[in-house]
């Protein structure tokens, strides 16, 4: 349980940091030249890497004490939960980076 909670207390701090560093991605667009940028494309990429990271990794909280109200091992879920998120904000940032046009 120490493990579960010490976990999801690291992945609130990291995911805040991200989510800060996230607010400075829209300066992609700085790039943008001559109408080359797909900005739908790139408006999309930017809220996908805003908003599902924090969502996914709240599901993986309410999870995680579901888990530890029941007594069962939990340690795994904010781990697993991280890591998804993560890859969902990579995959945001990609999307930004395929609406630049270069």
């Amino acid at each position: 349980m120490t493990v579960s909670v010490v976990l999801m207390v690291a992945g609130v701090i990291g995911f805040a940091m991200l989510a800060l560093a996230s607010v400075f991605l829209v300066m992609m667009s700085d790039g943008c030249f001559d109408d080359r940028c797909n900005t739908d494309l790139m408006t999309v990429g930017w809220l996908i890497a805003m908003v599902a990271p924090p969502a996914v990794f709240i599901a993986a909280i309410v999870w995680t004490l579901i888990r530890i109200a029941r007594r069962k091992t939990a340690w795994w879920v904010p781990v697993a939960g991280a890591v998804l998120a993560a890859a969902i904000w990579f995959g945001g940032v990609a999307l930004m980076d395929a609406s630049l046009g270069r």
